[in-house]
């Protein structure tokens, strides 16, 4: 029985499982997936790019966002609207700006859909070195209809301020087309007469319907609730700040604008103090509480500024503290222990120079005699 058991078992073919196709491990024995199929690169977005990029002057970069946004399938068309551009004084970078902020420009048809635009400009008194600006900031306005668009807006506008001197004026103020898509005409009017009451300027209410078109939104009681608070406040009827302080207070809620004045009480501030920052600078208000208080906090604890002072320099408690303030204060006090600068420095105006400014009296002028200058102002002393 043992002989037979035997002659069995050595009949049987021992499978190592290194070899075995049915006991390798699923994932070793599955062949990967073929790629997906690639689809040749369309012509025309290949072209498109190539055309923004040497003929319009795109980074490509730019050139492969806008080729999102038209398609070029020969270069007779753009070719058009780019020589019309130039006959028009038009630089080669306010053609890129036109290209980047509107690629459909591109395929528009130059005499029917750009000139009119141009020559209206002309008419209204825009020199052609002003509406080349105006359209590279602005260009949506060349697909405007000049008829049921433009031209109402602009007559509205010429019957409230009296002349097309004032209307250009007002374009270039803008510094863009809305003055001239603003359905003016729909403004309330007994809105415009609680303005004139209150002896608000023409091209103030204008400013006040484009910069804040929301304030005429409220009721005529509430609009002029509103407009009566701001002249009593001390502002200037003709002054920009009138605007300012409207599309300030128009938005906020009384109990909002209670609790950034008791900020400023806080810190030892009268009611004129308050009412003056106001007048100069209205968005003082309408910065956040936590900005404010960290501005209040390093002006007049860190620094030990003065109310009365602070006043007229309000605006500074808009800037950026760590991006801005403390740097240049920690250069100033650094250039000042070195006796490099005079004390009767006025620290409020080197806060308000313009970063080329700054870098060029402060840190230029000085690196040679304080070469660790730069790494403080960046922040890594």
């Amino acid at each position: 029985m043992f002989c037979l058991l035997r002659r069995r078992l050595s009949s049987v073919t021992v499978i190592n499982p290194s070899q075995s196709q049915l006991l390798r491990p699923i994932s070793s024995t599955t062949p990967p997936p073929p790629p997906p199929p690639q689809n040749p690169p369309d012509q025309s977005s290949s072209f498109t790019v190539s055309y923004l990029v040497n003929s319009c002057g795109l980074s490509p970069e730019s050139a492969l966002s806008a080729s999102k946004k038209v398609r070029l399938k020969s270069p007779s068309k753009p070719d058009l609207v780019l020589h019309f551009f130039r006959n028009h004084g038009f630089s080669n970078t306010q053609i890129a700006n036109l290209t980047t902020k509107l690629p459909l420009l591109l395929l528009a048809n130059p005499q029917k859909t750009l000139l009119p635009k141009l020559e209206f400009l002309k008419q209204v008194g825009l020199p052609d070195r002003e509406i080349a600006n105006f359209l590279s900031t602005d260009p949506n306005f060349l697909f405007r209809s000049l008829e049921r668009k433009i031209k109402p807006a602009y007559e509205y506008l010429k019957g409230l301020l009296g002349s097309d001197e004032k209307v250009a004026a007002a374009i270039k103020s803008s510094c863009s087309s809305w003055v001239l898509q603003f359905n003016l005409q729909r403004l309330n009017n007994q809105k415009v007469d609680i303005l004139r009451k209150h002896g608000v300027s023409k091209e103030n209410i204008v400013k006040l319907a484009l910069n804040s078109p929301n304030s005429f939104s409220k009721s005529n009681d509430r609009f002029e609730e509103l407009v009566r608070n701001v002249s009593e406040r001390g502002f200037d009827p003709c002054s920009s700040m009138f605007v300012h302080a409207i599309d300030v207070l128009s938005g906020m809620k009384s109990d909002t604008l209670e609790a950034k004045m008791q900020l400023f009480r806080s810190y030892g501030w009268s009611e004129d103090d308050i009412a003056s920052a106001i007048r100069k600078w209205p968005f003082c208000v309408s910065i956040s509480e936590e900005k404010l208080k960290k501005g209040l906090d390093f002006f007049m604890n860190k620094l030990k500024w003065k109310s009365s002072g602070f006043v007229k320099y309000s605006n500074l408690l808009g800037l950026s503290l760590e991006k801005r303030v403390i740097p240049r204060w920690m250069v100033i006090q650094y250039l000042l222990s070195k006796r490099l600068i005079k004390d009767s420095i006025n620290v409020f105006t080197v806060l308000k120079y313009t970063e080329a400014k700054f870098v060029h009296k402060f840190l230029v002028k000085y690196e040679s005699k304080a070469p660790e200058i730069l790494k403080l102002y960046q922040g890594k002393l």
